[in-house]
């Protein structure tokens, strides 16, 4: 118990730590209103590891420990090139949608509110970030945690080159078959309002 106490105790100081706007929620019960306290804590070593973790507790400083103890549990190694992303990335998790895209030496971390904290703390120098979807924070910093992960280096974006040009042939056959089918059903429903029409006509007369 004690060794893994210790271990803890290495990661947290491995990490920075920074928690969003503390949210209080109250509870109406029986006894009267029962007050509890949440946060988003996103910590980072400013090295290409990052975690975020919501914390929730009776005050702000129990909340605040849970959700950075969450945090360091969840946090993952993301691929970078130097000190920019590798390559554009949109990522969408429920109602946020985040962009991320690499930017030249100098530029800085161009992003507003979570997005921002995030990706500071996990190492990148310069970056754009977009916020495309919802403007609650602790979503977006979920959303921006997640396109972090799916970043790919290089070298597995070259392995994946056949894959998507497999990918593109796929879409653009179904699309090609998609307009004959479209034309078929066109001509179908041209030729049944002319045979419409022979009949009305051969009935007048």
């Amino acid at each position: 118990m004690e060794e893994a106490r210790r271990n803890n105790n290495r990661e947290r100081k491995e990490f920075d730590k920074k928690s969003l706007p503390v949210r209080r929620v109250a509870k109406v019960t029986k006894g009267g209103k029962r007050l509890r306290f949440s946060t988003v804590v996103v910590v980072g070593d400013h090295n290409g590891r990052v975690g975020v973790g919501l914390g929730r507790g009776a005050d702000v400083k129990s909340a605040v420990e849970k959700g950075e103890r969450l945090a360091t549990k969840a946090a993952k190694s993301i691929q970078l090139i130097g000190d920019t992303i590798p390559h554009e990335v949109v990522c969408k998790k429920g109602a946020a949608i985040v962009m991320l895209r690499p930017a030249r030496p100098g530029t800085g971390v161009i992003a507003g509110s979570s997005v921002r904290t995030v990706l500071e703390l996990a190492g990148v120098v310069n970056v754009y970030g977009k916020i495309l979807g919802t403007q609650e924070v602790n979503a977006n910093a979920y959303c921006t945690f997640e396109a972090l992960k799916s970043l790919r280096s290089g070298r597995v974006l070259r392995k994946m080159s056949k894959m998507r040009a497999r990918i593109d042939l796929k879409s653009e056959m179904d699309k090609e078959k998609k307009a004959k089918e479209d034309a078929k059903r066109s001509k179908k429903r041209e030729e049944k309002k002319d045979t419409k029409r022979t009949a009305k006509v051969s009935r007048r007369k």
